[in-house]
């Protein structure tokens, strides 16, 4: 049974910055492990998915570029700190999946596996005052 059979899901997206392949575990999600790579570049701006239909524009802060070993995941060329377990809940992955890349049986060792760290664009607050004449605006129309 398919969660989009009573139109939970939105599968139609709006227009704007390109989305990412693979979905987030949340909106707020900081990492992504993209095992089969992506064409998006660093400070590209784009939109980071739920499969429940909801986006998030954010900013690529970085793209590092991953070695898949026996061991597990590492940063290719760099002695980058990666908390794996923060990057398997924001791709909503099994850490284990995660770690035993190499031996799960949709690796593809033909393809470059990456990381995108992500900065979440600032959204400013309305101010009180913006909220009161927007609540005041509402009340005059509730009449017409």
């Amino acid at each position: 049974m398919s969660c989009c059979s009573k139109g939970y899901c939105q599968f139609n997206f709006p227009d704007g910055p390109p989305l990412v392949d693979n979905p987030v575990g949340n909106l707020q999600a900081k990492y992504q492990f993209l095992p089969y790579g992506t064409l998006l570049q660093q400070g590209e701006i784009v939109r980071i998915w739920m499969e429940s239909g909801k986006t998030e524009t954010v900013i690529i802060d970085q793209k590092l570029v991953l070695d898949i070993l026996p061991s597990g995941p590492v940063v290719k060329g760099g002695d980058e700190y990666v908390p794996w377990q923060l990057v398997a809940h924001d791709s909503e992955m099994a850490y284990n999946d995660l770690m035993s890349w190499s031996e799960h049986p949709l690796y593809n060792p033909h393809e470059q596996a990456v990381l995108l760290v992500y900065g979440h664009m600032v959204k400013e607050k309305p101010t009180f005052k913006e909220r009161w004449l927007s609540f005041l605006f509402k009340m005059r129309n509730l009449g017409r």
